[in-house]
C-alpha cells in the first residue's frame, strides 16, 4: 500500500545543484519518518517522493553512512537512524527543558560535535577504518600507489581487509597484544595501509617512523616508545640499532637487503596465515597511534592519539577541507609526520575515502603529472612545496588543473605567494593551523559565494568544536587586537583530546601552566574584530604541525 505524505513539498526546480540535493535528503527524512515502525522499502519512497531509483539509492546511502537513515539488514526497510536521536536530544534541551520531574535529562551537557560511534570503551576501530567500507563497496580503491616510475598500484578496501586480517595474525605470532607499541618504518605503499590496519585489529599502538629519520632518531623512539616489534624493509633495516631484539618484520623485494634469519618476510608469512576473525576493541581514551616530534627537538616527545580523536579528524576532513563525495583527494604530507598520519591515511580511511600515495621526494613535475593524471580536485601540502612551485615557474602562467581547493598547513605564507598561488591553481589557496597535540583546529574555509577575494594571510577563524582565545601573560583572555599567546578553551572545546605528553610530564605542564582550562600553543597572535587571529611570532617550544616531504 501507498502512504501519501502530505507535507512534503517537492524539491523546487530552480534550485541549485547542492540546495536540490539537500531538500531531497530532506525529503527522504520525512518519507522514512512517516512509515514509523514498518519502516519503507525504497520502492515505497521512490513512489512518494517521485526520486528515481539511482537518486534515491544514492541519497540513502549518504543518509546511512551519516546514521540519519539505518537499513534494516533483513527486511532491507528504512528507518531513521541513531544520529537523530542524538540531534534530537540536544533539541529538546531547549524547546522542552527538563523540569523536576526529569532531572537526567540535563546531567550531561550535550554536543553534536562527538560522533557517538567514536565513544565508549568498545571501538571496534579496524572495523570504522576499513570493514565496513569492504562491506558496503569494497571494490572502491583504499589506495592509489604511484611509483617514481608512474606505474600506479591499486588497493582495494576488500583487499586491504583480507591483507591486513592475515597480517594481524602475523603480528599475533610475533607477541603483539592489546596495547603494544608497533613501530612502522616503511615508505608510502600498500603494506603501510595494511600493518596500520594489522595493528588496530590487534588493539595495538600504531608507530610511524618517518623514512628520512637517522638512525639515532629511530634508536630513540624505539628505545623510548618501548615498541614491541617492527615493520620495515631491507633498505631501511640499516636505521635499526645491531643489537636490536625486537620482532622484526621486512619486506621483500630488496636483493641486496635480503630479509636474513631473524627476520619474517612480510609478504610470504601474510599469505601463509590464515585472517583473524576478530577485531579488538578500543575505549575512547585508549591511544591508537603514536607519533613523535621531528629530530630537531632536544628531546623529541611522544603524542598518543586516543581514538576520541576521531571526532575532530572527521569534522576537519568535511569541513576544513571540504572534502566532498565527488571530490579526488590528495594530502602530499608523508604520513610520518602528523599532518599526513592523521588526514592522509586515518582521514581517508575513516570516510572510505581513496588515499593516493606517491614514491621518492616531492618533485615539481611529478607533482603536476599526479595532478593532471588524477584529476584532483582537492590537493592539500606543504608551504615548502608551495615554495617549490614558484621557484619552477616563477611566472605563474595558468595550469589545466581540475583543482577547486588548495589548504596548505605547516606555517603562515606571506600574501604575496598567497597571490601567486591562486593565479597558477586558479582557485584560493587556504591556509590552516594546528598541532601535533590538537589537530588542525584553525582554518581558512572556502567561501564559492567569494572565490575571487584575496586571503588576507590570516589563521582562520577557529573550526567548530573548538574555542580559540587569546592569553597575555597573566593567563588572562586579551580583548579584541590585543596581543598575546593562542590558546584552546578546553572546557568550550569537546573537539580538543590531548591529554599529556607520553615522555615529558614537565613540557605537558608547559602546556598546562595557568591552569587545565587552557591549553597553550607557544605561537603569540592577535584577533582582529572579525574574528580572524593573525600569527605574530613562535616561542621556542611551540610544536607545529610539520607536513614533512
Amino acid at each position: 500500500m501507498t502512504r501519501t505524505v502530505t507535507d512534503i513539498e517537492s524539491p523546487s526546480s530552480g534550485a541549485s545543484g547542492g540546495t536540490q540535493s539537500l531538500e531531497r535528503a530532506l525529503t527522504l527524512l520525512r518519507t522514512v519518518a512517516a512509515y514509523g515502525a514498518d519502516g519503507a522499502r525504497l520502492s515505497d519512497l521512490m513512489s512518494d517522493t517521485g526520486l528515481s531509483k539511482a537518486t534515491a539509492h544514492r541519497l540513502l546511502t549518504a543518509l546511512a553512512r551519516e546514521r540519519f537513515i539505518d537499513q534494516d539488514p533483513r527486511s532491507r526497510r528504512y528507518h531513521l537512524g541513531p544520529e537523530l536521536d542524538e540531534l534530537g536530544r540536544i533539541a529538546a534541551a531547549r524547546y522542552h527543558p527538563a523540569d523536576e520531574q526529569a532531572p537526567e535529562a540535563v546531567a550531561v551537557r550535550p554536543t553534536a560535535f562527538l560522533r557517538p560511534e567514536y565513544q565508549g570503551d568498545a571501538i571496534p576501530l579496524a572495523d570504522l577504518l576499513c570493514d565496513r567500507h569492504a562491506r558496503t563497496d569494497g571494490a572502491h580503491a583504499a589506495l592509489l600507489h604511484e611509483s617514481v616510475a608512474g606505474q600506479t598500484t591499486e588497493l582495494s578496501f576488500s583487499r586491504l581487509e583480507r591483507d591486513s586480517a592475515r597480517f594481524a595474525t602475523v603480528l599475533r605470532r610475533l607477541g603483539v597484544g592489546r596495547g603494544d607499541r608497533v613501530a612502522v618504518l616503511l615508505p608510502k605503499g600498500p603494506e603501510l595501509l595494511i600493518a596500520a590496519l594489522a595493528i588496530w585489529r590487534l588493539g595495538g599502538v600504531y608507530m610511524p617512523l618517518f623514512t628520512t629519520y637517522s638512525a639515532a632518531a629511530v634508536a630513540y623512539r624505539l628505545a623510548d616508545s618501548e615498541a614491541g616489534a617492527i615493520v620495515t624493509t631491507g633498505f631501511l633495516r640499516r636505521k635499526i640499532p645491531r643489537d636490536n631484539s625486537r620482532p622484526l618484520v621486512m619486506v621483500e623485494g630488496d636483493e641486496a637487503f635480503g630479509p636474513g634469519a631473524d627476520a619474517v618476510p612480510f609478504w610470504s608469512a601474510l599469505h601463509e596465515s590464515t585472517p583473524m576473525a576478530e577485531v579488538a576493541r578500543y575505549a575512547d581514551r585508549d591511544a591508537f597511534a603514536l607519533i613523535y616530534t621531528s629530530e630537531s627537538e632536544p628531546k623529541p616527545l611522544g603524542v598518543s592519539l586516543p581514538v576520541k580523536a576521531l571526532s575532530g579528524i572527521e569534522q576537519y576532513m568535511r569541513i576544513g577541507l571540504d572534502l566532498r563525495d565527488d571530490d579526488i583527494y590528495w594530502n602530499m604530507a608523508d604520513p610520518g609526520w602528523a599532518y599526513g598520519a592523521y588526514y592522509g591515511l586515518v582521514g581517508p580511511l575513516l570516510l572510505g575515502r581513496t588515499t593516493i600515495f606517491c614514491d621518492g621526494p616531492y618533485d615539481v613535475r611529478q607533482g603536476y603529472r599526479m595532478l593532471t593524471k588524477f584529476g584532483v580536485t582537492n590537493l592539500t601540502c606543504a608551504p615548502s612545496q608551495i615554495r617549490a612551485w614558484h621557484s619552477a615557474d616563477p611566472e605563474g602562467g595558468p595550469r589545466q588543473l581540475a583543482l577547486r581547493i588548495l589548504s596548505v598547513v605547516g606555517e603562515p605564507l606571506p600574501p604575496e605567494l598567497i597571490g601567486w598561488a591562486n593565479r597558477v591553481v586558479e582557485v584560493p589557496l587556504l591556509d590552516q593551523y594546528g598541532q601535533r597535540e590538537t589537530g588542525i583546529f584553525m582554518m581558512n574555509r572556502y567561501d564559492p559565494d567569494h572565490a575571487d577575494r584575496p586571503a588576507d594571510a590570516s589563521l582562520g577563524r577557529p573550526m567548530p568544536g573548538f574555542r580559540v582565545v587569546i592569553l597575555d601573560p597573566q593567563g588572562r583572555e586579551a580583548p579584541v587586537g590585543g596581543a598575546g599567546e593562542i590558546a584552546i578553551d578546553v572546557e568550550n572545546s569537546p573537539l580538543f583530546w590531548f591529554e599529556a605528553y607520553a615522555n615529558d610530564p614537565d613540557r605537558t605542564a608547559s602546556r598546562f601552566r595557568h591552569g587545565r582550562r587552557y591549553y597553550l600553543t607557544g605561537d603569540w597572535a592577535f584577533l582582529d574584530r572579525g574574528g580572524n587571529i593573525h600569527f605574530r611570532g613562535r616561542a621556542s617550544d611551540a610544536i607545529v604541525m610539520q607536513q614533512g616531504e
